[in-house]
């Protein structure tokens, strides 16, 4: 059984599709929603929220809640139940390789990686498709020169590219750390995704270490805001 307020959320967003709330329309204030569908205002409010992440309404204080879009956005969500699911993209997706190469890190470069200065790293261009999706996200994959053969494994199948690693170079990744913050796309990355550039992002840079702590693998994946997103759903347990 659905929960009342995504039973709520497709009914709006059917009518928004159908025109009785047109684009640029205010639909009805949170109170007078709740006293027609007999529920909370709270379950309002995440009904509100549910449409507002696929596109089609705007919410703002003093001006109420305008519809935007009469379709929802084009938005791959990752449910994860687990922080290790944190690390995973959905089977269908993969990663397609653009361009690799060498390079000497510098303190920029160190600094992202978490390496020392002066070592070399192939770095592997990529872009993260689904079938019947715009592209999900650009990835930079960074690995120690010596594993540069990872480029020839791109594209192969759906496995992680650190599943490629312990599978081709007999490796292990005993430790995994993903660091999520907000920034803005650059002009060729988000020609390449098809997105204005300066478009909002979501980054996440993981890094993989084997059982000894040496760092064999980052990956850096930026995804516009309107293209994915991750909702976690993890329990909580009553304690006595």
């Amino acid at each position: 059984m659905k929960p009342q307020y995504r039973e709520i959320a497709e009914q709006i967003q059917a009518e928004i599709l159908a025109g009785t709330w047109p684009v640029g329309a205010r639909l009805a204030p949170e109170k007078l929603l709740a006293e027609t569908w007999h529920v909370s205002r709270f379950t309002i409010r995440e009904a509100m929220s549910l449409l507002e992440e696929r596109g089609l309404i705007s919410r703002k204080r003093r001006v109420g809640t305008i519809v935007t879009s009469r379709e929802p956005a084009d938005v791959m969500v990752q449910q994860l139940n687990s922080m290790h699911e944190l690390l995973q993209y959905p089977a269908e997706t993969r990663l397609e390789m653009v361009k690799a190469d060498v390079q000497e890190a510098d303190v920029a470069l160190a600094r992202l990686l978490g390496c020392e200065v002066g070592t070399r790293w192939a770095k592997i261009l990529c872009i993260r498709v689904s079938p019947g999706h715009p592209p999900i996200c650009w990835t930079e994959l960074y690995v120690p020169e010596d594993y540069a053969g990872l480029s020839d494994q791109i594209g192969k199948n759906g496995m992680p590219a650190y599943r490629l690693m312990e599978e081709t170079f007999g490796l292990f990744a005993a430790d995994i750390t993903a660091d999520l913050f907000a920034s803005t796309l650059a002009s060729p990355k988000a020609q390449r995704l098809g997105v204005e550039p300066g478009t909002a992002t979501l980054v996440i840079v993981r890094r993989y270490r084997d059982p000894d702590g040496r760092l064999f693998e980052v990956s850096v994946s930026e995804h516009p805001a309107t293209r994915f997103s991750y909702t976690i759903a993890l329990k909580r347990q009553r304690q006595d």
